[in-house]
């Protein structure tokens, strides 16, 4: 039985085309791209208007959606820390299991797939998105699916593990999304050794300043001669604050809800938080002119100041010293 739209669906105006949100798009990101809680906002806007025209199309086809449903982001954008250019990290949970239901939420995550490549968001080369029956699952199968992977013990299913962790609601019914996430930390608090399995899969950090304090580029590749801000400054702080989040059963997926969250229990890892927001904004300025999401994560260091050198070297040493203070304190806590 189709149930009723949800309030977050109804009050959606998508455009009449994709083309027309492209356009929107472009206009609203260059008006918003130098103020980085904005811009992620818009991103979020621009995506839920995907999701209604995705939906509206699937429905002349395939009716009312058979159940509750909610769709959510991940990586960056469950982060909210997206830059001018993102690409897709997505999924869909739905209520009720079926065949014919599973079939309905595939053919709407290929939808959305296709309207926000169409919009400008790059296809996810590891294919995190609702088109792959990986990330559209019924709310059983989503439990299944997680202790599946725990007991795969493999350093991939730990990483989808983390993916799905980092997944913020965006439209639909969020209850769904907080009770696998909820049975996720259930897990961890019965099972603590699975959280030394997650450090294991973060706790190599990118190496990004040299024997003799020089900032490291890369050596080779398409981004040779580049710097890599997202791996080697901006991860140590999303690890370390992601791994406090999984030990303090802590749902919500941005970095810096999670800085507030542990505010008061981690009032030394609470300082970094405004060197984090500093390192978004930041970027965020570095990456004006970037033509391209491939470029997005790279900084030509020739173009920095001295003085943001510095800057940019500060946030590094902080972050990887945030990480690893942050992983001895989990270790000593819960005797790992």
């Amino acid at each position: 039985m189709a149930q009723k739209r949800s309030d977050d669906l109804s009050i959606i105006r998508a455009a009449d085309s994709y083309g027309g949100l492209l356009q929107h798009r472009l206009t609203l990101i260059s008006s918003t791209k130098k103020d980085h809680q904005t811009l992620n906002h818009c991103h979020d806007e621009i995506i839920k208007q995907v999701v209604a025209l995705a939906l509206q199309r699937i429905e002349s086809e395939w009716g009312a959606p058979p159940t509750h449903f909610v769709f959510f982001v991940m990586g960056s954008a469950g982060r909210m820390e997206q830059s001018i250019w993102s690409d897709q990290d997505h999924g869909l949970l739905y209520l009720e299991e079926h065949d014919d239901n599973q079939a309905y939420f595939l053919a709407l995550g290929r939808e959305i797939e296709e309207g926000l490549a169409k919009v400008g968001y790059e296809r996810c080369d590891g294919l995190v998105m609702a088109s792959h029956p990986r990330w559209c699952c019924s709310q059983a199968a989503w439990h299944d699916q997680q202790q599946r992977w725990m007991k795969e013990n493999t350093w991939e299913a730990y990483r989808h593990l983390l993916t799905f962790f980092d997944g913020r609601p965006l439209v639909g019914d969020a209850n769904l999304m907080e009770d696998v996430k909820v049975n996720l930390l259930q897990r961890i608090e019965t099972n603590r050794q699975l959280l030394k399995r997650f450090m294991q899969n973060t706790e190599r950090l990118k190496k990004g300043i040299g024997l003799f304090g020089q900032l490291l580029v890369e050596s080779k590749g398409t981004a040779r001669g580049l710097f890599d801000i997202k791996q080697v400054t901006l991860f140590p702080y999303v690890n370390a604050l992601r791994l406090l989040a999984l030990k303090e059963q802590i749902t919500a997926a941005p970095t810096v809800a999670r800085y507030e969250a542990i505010r008061d229990r981690y009032s030394d890892v609470y300082e970094t938080k405004r060197m984090f927001e500093q390192l978004l904004s930041k970027r965020l300025e570095w990456q004006q002119d970037v033509p391209n999401y491939e470029r997005i994560h790279y900084l030509d260091l020739t173009q920095l100041t001295k003085d943001e050198r510095n800057e940019l070297k500060a946030w590094t040493v902080t972050g990887h010293k945030l990480y690893r203070s942050v992983e001895e304190a989990v270790k000593r806590e819960w005797s790992l």
